[in-house]
């Protein structure tokens, strides 16, 4: 009577096998949300090197402002591979294809998946904006010439945005982590490896 009730447990454990994420949460990973999450981040990163390419280069390839950019989209587009083929070893895409069978209503009622939305409407924003909006500032002070530009001015609004709704801390608390972090990779690439970054001129 165990064994054949231990059986049946294993069987409807084994038929309703859910996919549980790293940190055991209601809304856990499955290889259908890595697919398409694959699928999103390599249209992002595809994008970043094209409009990376598509800047002026006033000197060399190692000092022009869309190396940065394009660094950063061919490192997301890497991750982007790697994540569809671990979701495509799972069956990723048939999953996928399962899901939207079921109706899109059902998608968007997942606050989670609305929320990885809008961050990748707000990254394809702070990218067509970084390459379309153009300004920098100086300020020479007794040792160098501070240089304030569109780049960090965007990193900034898009990196508060980002954490205000994601980390749910206060404004205050996301826009100081904000503003100390893009000035100091802003100034990383800027003084220590003197590349031009978006905007700079």
């Amino acid at each position: 009577m165990d064994q054949k009730s231990n059986a049946s447990v294993d069987g409807k454990a084994e038929n309703d096998a859910v996919f549980v994420g790293e940190e055991g949460d209601d809304n856990p990973s499955t290889p259908a949300r890595d697919f398409a999450s694959s699928i999103v981040i390599a249209f992002v990163a595809i994008l970043a090197i094209v409009l990376s390419l598509q800047m002026h280069n006033p000197d060399t390839l190692f000092t022009a402002p869309g190396l940065l950019p394009f660094l950063i989209g061919l490192t997301l587009l890497i991750m982007a591979i790697s994540l569809a083929f671990k979701a495509i070893k799972q069956n990723g895409p048939q999953y996928l294809i399962q899901e939207l069978n079921k109706g899109t209503p059902r998608f968007f009622k997942n606050e989670e998946n609305l929320r990885t939305l809008l961050l990748i409407l707000i990254v394809i924003v702070y990218v067509t904006l970084t390459i379309s909006i153009s300004f920098d500032l100086r300020l020479p002070t007794d040792f160098f010439v501070f240089q304030f530009s569109s780049y960090e001015l965007l990193s900034i609004i898009t990196l508060t945005l980002i954490l205000r709704i994601f980390w749910r801390a206060s404004l205050l608390r996301c826009l100081l982590v904000s503003t100390l972090w893009s000035i100091a990779l802003a100034s990383v690439f800027r003084y220590g490896f003197h590349i031009l970054l978006p905007g700079s001129g």
